[in-house]
């Protein structure tokens, strides 16, 4: 294998894929609560990164296939964990009508040529950090997001805006735009102290907003 420049981005890209979808895996794991994690967001990430790595085996693009191939079963492990521990249900409708727009984009290849699928490809990670920071954003109890995991994603995104460059790889291009706005805005949600965020989303009555739902189950 010939190391240049596109064949370096990519394998960082894809050591860097196989660890940045662990963190929320791993939290989900030690947490006995997914409050503020979104089901719809991950099982959509899931059927991306399937459909990215069909994508990369078609285009014959290993640099594509093989990061969206190694993060695959971390998201997919986090589905199953947030939906057992009570992660957010809302737009559950969302993963499925995914599944059928790339699906279509993709049977579409067939008489339309790859701009379809690369266009809907690029805007996938939408499927996941728009429901996640939607519900991030409602949330008042974020324990369970792992920080780190989207501050990974947008290095992740930069890798693959490089990679995206460097062997003229639009869909990597949109990906990296989208993702990194994407990341930014639920970063920005963490950061946020619960009183200053319980004053813009107003909190029920009776529940104080330095008080973790955690901390609620142990009380009770």
């Amino acid at each position: 294998m010939t190391l240049t420049p596109a064949t370096l981005v990519g394998l960082a890209g894809t050591l860097l894929a196989a660890g940045y979808t662990v963190p929320q895996f791993r939290k989900l794991r030690r947490m006995t609560t997914a409050h503020g994690v979104s089901v719809a967001a991950l099982a959509s990430s899931t059927i991306s990164g399937v459909a990215w790595t069909v994508f990369g085996v078609v285009e014959r693009d290993l640099w594509v296939a093989l990061p969206a191939a190694v993060a695959v079963p971390a998201t997919a492990g986090a589905v199953v964990l947030a939906w057992f521990r009570g992660g957010s249900r809302e737009r559950l409708w969302l993963p499925a009508v995914w599944l059928a727009v790339v699906s279509a984009a993709g049977l579409s290849a067939f008489w339309v040529g790859s701009g379809p699928a690369t266009v809907v490809l690029g805007c996938s990670v939408a499927l996941l950090v728009t429901p996640a920071a939607l519900t991030a954003w409602r949330s008042h109890d974020v324990t369970a997001i792992a920080a780190s995991a989207w501050a990974l994603m947008i290095v992740d995104a930069l890798l693959a805006g490089a990679y995206g460059v460097l062997a003229d790889v639009d869909a990597n291009l949109i990906y990296a735009a989208v993702a990194t706005t994407g990341s930014l805005a639920i970063l920005l949600r963490v950061s946020i102290p619960p009183h200053v965020h319980a004053r813009l989303v107003p909190l029920p009555d009776g529940i104080d907003p330095e008080v973790t739902r955690d901390e609620l189950s142990l009380a009770a």
